[in-house]
């Protein structure tokens, strides 16, 4: 090779001269990448999950809350309270049915409303309610308050007027209170569905891949508060519990990759 030849502009001239190139642009933040190398959320649609998540555990405090005041009523009991819907003692409400009492105590909700509701509490998918599944909506996840409520009989006052006359008048409007909640909290959560899945990018898979950290296979209350206090916000204990507490069908406590797609799917049929 002669000595006037010029080198490749594609290769360096000399071998120990290896440096890359000054970049004038600024690096990327890191990520968070599972150990099997799964895909997760790009950053803007993990955002957009830790918000969901943030409303989704402040619909449940909400609830939380109108359970406990109705767990303090000395005069509640679930027996009373399943009583008011299932009028010819058959051990399980319908929707019909569920719409029928609800209307007997002033209570009127929607259909999309109804639906959410049996959908959330219905786990044995007869789009029934028997007792137990019933009982899930008005015991508080405290132990103390639940125990409070559950072990308190029947008040025998027959025969009644109204539906919920077996209940005080203070009594009856907080089990009224306890429901619009539930319609709340449900209908708000169905929201937080819808924006998710409008997202362009959002995938479920890879969510659970965001919140699954040590790539188990399952979310754990631990994973769910890291995650959203990596954006700065604070979960506690209980929060963490209840947003683990309603995806955990199976009450394993933890939350399966068929759990949480359940629960982040749309599930209204109004809005599909």
């Amino acid at each position: 090779m002669s000595a006037g030849r010029h080198s490749s502009p594609l290769r360096p001239s000399s071998p120990y001269r290896t440096r890359s190139p000054v970049r004038d642009y600024p690096e990327p933040m890191p990520r968070y990448s599972s150990p099997s190398r799964k895909p997760v959320l790009p950053v803007r649609d993990e955002d957009e999950l830790v918000n969901g998540l943030r409303t989704l555990i402040q619909n449940e405090n909400d609830i939380e809350r109108e359970k406990t005041s109705l767990a303090l009523k000395s005069d509640f009991n679930l027996t009373d309270a399943f009583k008011i819907f299932d009028t010819n003692y058959c051990g399980n409400i319908c929707t019909t049915e569920l719409r029928e009492g609800l209307a007997a105590i002033g209570v009127f909700p929607t259909s999309e409303e109804i639906d959410l509701f049996v959908t959330r509490y219905d786990t044995s998918g007869d789009r029934r309610l028997n007792m137990r599944e019933f009982s899930d909506a008005f015991l508080a996840l405290d132990a103390y308050y639940a125990n409070m409520a559950e072990r308190r009989g029947s008040n025998h006052r027959y025969p009644l007027y109204r539906r919920d006359d077996c209940f005080m008048p203070d009594t009856r409007i907080q089990f009224v209170n306890v429901w619009r909640q539930h319609f709340r909290s449900e209908v708000s959560a169905e929201s937080t569905r819808q924006r998710l899945q409008r997202q362009p990018y959002f995938n479920v898979y890879e969510a659970f891949n965001s919140l699954d950290m040590n790539d188990s296979g399952a979310i754990s209350r631990e994973e769910f508060r890291r995650l959203i206090q990596s954006r700065g916000f604070y979960v506690s204990d209980k929060e963490a519990t209840e947003i683990v507490e309603k995806m955990d069908k199976n009450k394993n406590g933890r939350v399966s990759f068929a759990e949480f797609r359940e629960e982040i799917m749309p599930k209204s049929p109004v809005r599909h």
